[in-house]
């Protein structure tokens, strides 16, 4: 079911309760297959280039009829070397059509201390929160141009591997 954006725009002012919550994750839903135009097979993984953005890579974890888990994430250049930050890890429910952020990794939280699970009251509110994320990281995506329809087979993801293992 596609959300319009008067219903979009409805969602930012609502209370953060699980009716809000379960829209927020049917609007993340359809933000995701905009930007990524059919998905690939498990395992494989996708890079997004543009010229005045960071790279955005993904990767799909697993995929079955029903669900699919994808990792999403930038990787970013810093004195420490390469660092990916957000590792977010996002499940896509088809029958549904609603994906949920699973689990995200910020390698910096200092920046990001408004979305550790420890400062939520509760776990709906942190599920707000992360997904409320999710959904502005999409936007700006999406108004950035991004997309998936091109395969790059030859990405290091070992370094993406072991941090989802972690989860």
């Amino acid at each position: 079911m596609a959300i319009s954006v008067k219903q979009s725009q409805k969602i930012k002012g609502r209370a953060r309760g699980f009716h809000a919550l379960m829209s927020l994750y049917e609007e993340n839903y359809v933000r995701f297959n905009q930007l990524v135009s059919g998905l690939p097979d498990a395992g494989r993984q996708s890079l997004s280039q543009r010229t005045n953005d960071v790279d955005l890579y993904l990767r799909i974890l697993e995929r079955y009829k029903y669900t699919t888990t994808v990792l999403l994430t930038y990787r970013l250049q810093c004195e420490k070397g390469e660092v990916s930050t957000p590792d977010m890890k996002i499940r896509l429910y088809h029958d549904a059509r609603q994906a949920e952020v699973m689990s995200c990794c910020f390698r910096d939280s200092r920046h990001y201390g408004w979305l550790e699970r420890d400062s939520c009251h509760s776990a709906i509110e942190w599920r707000w929160r992360m997904n409320h994320f999710l959904f502005k990281w999409l936007n700006y995506c999406l108004k950035s141009g991004h997309g998936f329809p091109q395969q790059k087979p030859d990405i290091d993801w070992s370094y993406f591997i072991q941090s989802v293992s972690a989860d």
